[in-house]
């Protein structure tokens, strides 16, 4: 960048020039920190989670995610279109510095030395790049409207500075190569290109386009600035870290246990804005707006009334109407509505599955799904308030362990033909199999149960079960917000695992997979839990026999969120499905793997009746449909249900089958 020579800005003499660029940069700086410390002071001061372990894994996550932008290019034209600018500004950054720095010095001369010109051929690629894509992004607004993005004149006003910011910087140079025509600018290919057409004007008006270009890319960059704490636009500044603080996966789901014995504890989950802890508050600063979690999102495409980009807007838009009242001030002026009922509604909160897709999607990390329970746990605990379906579940959690009121001295009747031993903790076996409560009680759900048993003894697993000492491990109170009902079933089962020196657990369903995994170390229990699916493909590549099943026709396989999303476990059970397969192979559709759509069984509203819009279960079997399936091949029994059922709606019942993957072994 050699345009240090020989500079001339004569609109402002050269020593009145650093005076008023340094009004102007103490202006904007201070209009920037006097919006954003309040944002910062509530993020301060409200509750506290632990963000900062395992700093190295953080930082990769953060290069990968948020610098190479692995996430946003998952879709392939918006993706890039977001790249290019945000790689621009990391790009013309430097390119920014240096026009303030000629600003307060512009006698003084300077070069970068070999990467001088590199950086330049850099720069003006990323003009263009730049420009091509606030213009795609404009015309996307203007034109196209995605059904998923909302036209403001926010939007508007930020794309068009960012072109102006473009354009000025690429005039700037060209004025000066036209005035410098026997100077060749190194690199700067853009602005030897537009010099000859501003040779053909009058030199003072090529002067005044060089002034003008300058202090229009100074002034654009300064206003941008200011405009980036009240909007949308802030992700530019939280984004990154709200990428370097998201949850590891070892994490779990981001839900953590309440002390109910803390007497100072005024409430419980949350039902007032300032109740998030930090971190939950920095996701609403990190969105973009983007609308890809309402793309995925199962409920939204069934016409339930929940928008999880519209959430976490409402969600942003009441902090920041409630930050002045939340600093103390103007308290007796406060007339925001309450959180609860008034900007989230019940039906909103009910409306989610809890699957975990919006989270997979969102190129910032934005945790939706903490929020949502959180929120139902304000609800449940504080407001007394949940669908009524989930008053019987929870008396019958309560005293039966199980959601549906079935005695719990029945729960091992579904074993008694099969020869399985209970757990003796003086001669344990390798494996305690977890049944769980849908196949201990419902009747398709044993079916399963039994078909996981002929697996294991196939294959001589050591394993027994806990027969009437079993119980629920929480997970559909949990995710229904009742967290008190929660920490008394989980700490039952977890001192019951501690009684009888319970340590190896396989399960076939994988909300008590990631309930017992993910979730009870907090009660002071480490368990080594695996799904079925893990232990069978575990057992195939050993050589061990599984059963003596081979499904013929085409087998497609549906991922269930909390095996899937939740767990990361993929490739597991399609092995299993391949192995027990004629075709030797598992089907996928395109909403499969980490976008496969959830049946509407999670969060609790198996327990629940669908009674707004479309069935989520029956969306789902027609995306499964488009492989012309045979059999639908699961991994949870809860799938199971929801997709038989929607099969039987749609008369599709006798033509295509729905079987666990242990069935696939057993049953064909």
């Amino acid at each position: 960048m050699n345009t240090s020579k020989n500079r001339a800005f004569e609109w402002v003499s050269q020593d009145l020039q650093p005076f008023i660029l340094g009004f102007l940069i103490a202006l904007a700086v201070t209009r920037f920190f006097f919006l954003l410390w309040p944002k910062c002071k509530i993020l301060l001061q409200v509750a506290p989670e632990d963000r900062f372990n395992k700093p190295i894994t953080r930082l990769w996550n953060t290069v990968r995610i948020a610098i190479f932008q692995t996430k946003i290019l998952k879709e392939t034209k918006s993706g890039w279109m977001h790249a290019f600018i945000f790689w621009g500004f990391l790009v013309l950054l430097l390119r920014a510095l240096w026009f303030f720095f000629i600003g307060f010095f512009p006698t003084v001369e300077f070069s970068l030395g070999g990467i001088e010109t590199p950086y330049a051929l850099l720069k003006d690629l990323f003009i263009v790049l730049v420009s091509l894509a606030a213009g795609y992004a404009l015309y996307r607004r203007v034109v196209t409207k995605p059904e998923r993005l909302t036209l403001s004149v926010e939007g508007i006003v930020i794309l068009s500075l960012i072109l102006l910011i473009m354009v000025s910087d690429a005039l700037f140079d060209a004025g000066w190569q036209a005035r410098n025509s026997q100077v060749a600018l190194s690199g700067i290919w853009i602005g030897r290109s537009i010099a000859p057409m501003l040779q053909v004007l009058s030199a003072d008006l090529v002067v005044h386009i060089h002034n003008l270009a300058y202090w229009t890319h100074v002034v654009c960059v300064l206003y941008f600035l200011t405009l980036l704490p009240n909007s949308k636009h802030l992700h530019i500044v939280t984004s990154i870290p709200n990428v370097f603080f998201s949850r590891l996966p070892e994490r779990g789901n981001g839900l953590h246990r309440i002390n109910f014995e803390n007497e100072e504890q005024e409430s419980f989950g949350v039902s007032k804005i300032d109740e998030f802890s930090w971190k939950k508050l920095l996701d609403l600063h990190s969105c973009t707006e983007c609308g890809r979690c309402d793309v995925v999102c199962p409920a939204l495409a069934s016409d339930k009334p929940l928008s999880p980009k519209q959430l976490t807007v409402d969600l942003r838009d009441h902090l920041n109407d409630e930050t002045p009242y939340l600093l103390g001030n103007n308290l007796e002026q406060r007339g925001t509505p309450v959180l609860l009922g008034g900007v989230i509604n019940d039906e909103t909160l009910w409306s989610c599955t809890t699957c975990g897709a919006c989270e997979e999607e969102c190129p910032v990390m934005i945790e939706y799904v903490n929020k949502v329970v959180d929120l139902r746990r304000g609800l449940v605990l504080m407001e007394n308030r949940y669908p009524t379906e989930f008053v019987g579940a929870f008396k019958s959690l309560e005293t039966q362990s199980n959601p549906w009121g079935f005695g719990r001295n029945t729960r091992s009747d579904w074993a008694k033909e099969l020869d399985i031993k209970t757990w003796d903790k003086h001669n344990p076996t390798e494996y305690l199999y977890f049944v769980g409560c849908n196949g201990a009680f419902d009747d398709r759900g044993k079916k399963i149960a039994a078909a996981v048993v002929h697996s294991l003894k196939s294959a001589g697993v050591d394993f027994s079960i806990l027969g009437n000492d079993e119980g629920c491990t929480g997970d559909p109170a949990r995710r229904a917000g009742n967290e008190y009902l929660f920490d008394l079933l989980a700490s039952r089962n977890a001192e019951l695992f501690k009684e009888k020196s319970i340590i190896k657990i396989v399960t076939h369903c994988p909300h008590c997979f990631n309930s017992l995994k993910n979730e009870y170390s907090e009660f002071g229990v480490e368990l080594d839990v695996i799904h079925h699916s893990e232990l069978l493909e575990h057992l195939v590549k050993n050589g061990k026999s599984i059963g003596k099943g081979k499904e013929s026709g085409n087998v497609v396989y549906h991922d269930s969120c909390y095996l899937g999303r939740h767990n990361k476990l993929y490739d597991a059970p399609r092995e299993i499905v391949a192995h027990n397969s004629e075709s030797g192979k598992a089907l996928d559709v395109d909403a499969s793997r980490e976008r496969g759509t959830c049946c509407g069984a999670g969060g609790g509203r198996f327990l629940l009746e669908e009674k707004t819009g479309a069935r989520m279960s029956h969306q789902r079997v027609d995306q499964l449909m488009e492989s012309n399936p045979d059999t639908i091949a699961v991994s949870c029994p809860f799938c199971v249900l929801m997709l038989e059922d929607a099969l039987k709606a749609k008369n599709l019942q006798d033509q295509v089958k729905v079987k666990d993957i242990s069935e696939l072994a057993n049953e064909a």
